[in-house]
């Protein structure tokens, strides 16, 4: 294939609207707002996009700009800190509707995030004036995960339509990953596709990154392959974050914690529920701790249901600082101390193991030799999340332990994806309920697939699903 000196992100960047994941809602109302200036000048003369990195902000300006002919001219954060520097690269062009050669114009602001509040003031204040005078369409973009950006583009948001992009869901981002593999001819498996799309946090820039990354140069990709890369950064990170927050001595020093490293925030509950006993040795200090959990498990709940994702900063200032700041009396050696009380309910008297804290973990080292003993052992500090380090002569016990759940379900999530897609697709055609949808409707549906494929094809399009979900209903 062609382009083999660009990166893979640039390689499949989307070309037209049609080709755009998701974010179907925000897409709509962003052809809507650019339409209505075939009619006049709109209320609204500027459009204010935001939302998580690599979720196709930018990629929807570019495809639309050219399915509806406009003429694009896109400026970044460098090129707008003052407003003579704005005027040296728009000068009057967006007091003029078309450009020499008849096309409209759309003026983009990509990357408002790198907009410094002090320094670039003059440049703000320009948009603003550009915005109030402008003949064309005007686009703003800014990344919505640095603290305080809401507060800090009060008056850009203001003067424009505002329309948030949401983070590319699971099931979309794994599919749009084998299409990617399979165009660039290499077999992946599926167990990969997944694992980087759960890293992703669905950021599908990232994912296809970290697909070229694993797959460049290869012709086919194992698990085993994934969990060399993937998992060991994953787990330091995760190590790094968790180690930052329990020892955090003030709401901020929590959030800048959670911020330093990759956590996702769905799984961040689970993990800090995992590894508090064992840096919350104190009974009180555990029990506030589990509390302001309680309470970020709730806005989670409220996230979710809801779907106001604005609320997702107090899951993680309650997960986050609410847990560091309910530490007061705990030494942070519950690890040590459930490593030494486990073994001796396992009937070893003190002094039979030394338990040592080094920076990667608790070394667990025999004083003895242990003979038959040693196999109950080994399993006893495996099912903690150790094992034995072969010549080093000890037990590395990590401080940090994955959440049993994300075990449970990590292999199920394709399916439960393809499960839930189905369901609320039976539901809404059928004006039934979910519940009845996958009690009722669904195993009719896989009875259908399997022995008469012929009707497979009118089905899926009369309930607008895709080919993978048509597999699941094989399955």
């Amino acid at each position: 294939m062609r382009g083999e000196d660009r990166t893979w992100a640039e390689l499949f960047r989307p070309k037209t609207l049609r080709e755009i994941a998701d974010n179907e809602k925000a897409l709509s109302q962003f052809l809507s707002w650019l339409k209505s200036w075939d009619k006049g000048f709109p209320e609204k003369r500027a459009a204010f996009l935001y939302g998580p990195p690599g979720v196709g902000k930018t990629s929807a300006v570019e495809a639309a700009a050219r399915d509806l002919r406009y003429d694009l001219l896109e400026l970044n954060a460098s090129d707008f800190r003052t407003a003579k520097r704005i005027e040296a690269l728009i000068g009057r062009a967006h007091g003029h509707e078309t450009t020499v050669l008849g096309r409209r114009r759309m003026i983009l602001f990509d990357e408002l995030e790198g907009i410094s509040d002090k320094e670039d003031s003059g440049g703000v204040q320009a948009i603003l004036s550009i915005i109030k005078e402008t003949r064309n369409p005007i686009v703003l973009i800014a990344t919505s995960i640095h603290e305080g950006w809401e507060q800090k583009f009060r008056q850009l948001r203001e003067a424009s339509l505002v329309i948030e992009f949401r983070p590319i869901p699971f099931i979309q981002i794994v599919e749009r990953l084998r299409v990617v593999a399979r165009t660039m001819g290499i077999t992946v498996e599926d167990e990969v596709l997944e694992r980087i799309a759960e890293v992703s946090e669905g950021d599908l820039r990232s994912a296809i990154n970290d697909l070229e990354a694993l797959a460049r140069g290869r012709s086919h990709v194992s698990a085993s392959d994934a969990s060399i890369m993937v998992d060991r950064d994953r787990a330091l990170s995760i190590s790094q974050a968790l180690g930052r927050i329990f020892s955090a001595g003030s709401l901020v020093e929590a959030r800048e914690a959670l911020a330093s490293a990759y956590l996702p925030h769905e799984d961040l509950v689970d993990w800090i529920y995992e590894n508090m006993p064992y840096f919350f040795d104190d009974p009180r200090d555990l029990l506030e701790g589990l509390e302001a959990l309680s309470r970020a498990d709730i806005y989670e709940g409220r996230t979710k249901r809801l779907q106001e994702y604005r609320l997702l900063k107090y899951v993680l200032d309650w997960a986050s600082g609410g847990v560091a700041l309910s530490r007061r009396s705990s030494d942070g050696r519950g690890l040590a101390m459930a490593v030494e009380s486990k073994l001796e309910k396992l009937g070893f008297q003190k002094g039979t193991f030394s338990a040592i804290e080094a920076p990667n973990g608790i070394h667990v080292r025999p004083n003895r030799y242990l003979g038959n003993d040693w196999g109950k052992v080994n399993t006893l500090l495996r099912d903690i999340g150790g094992s034995w380090m072969k010549g080093e002569g000890f037990w590395l016990v990590p401080y940090f332990r994955q959440p049993q759940i994300i075990w449970r379900y990590g292999r199920t999530k394709v399916s439960r994806e393809h499960q839930r897609r189905v369901a609320e697709s039976v539901a809404e055609k059928s004006h039934i309920s979910k519940r009845r949808a996958l009690r009722e409707v669904i195993p009719f549906l896989k009875v259908i697939f399997k022995e008469a494929p012929e009707r497979s094809a009118e089905i899926l399009k009369w309930l607008g699903l895709g080919e993978y979900d048509a597999e699941w209903l094989k399955s």
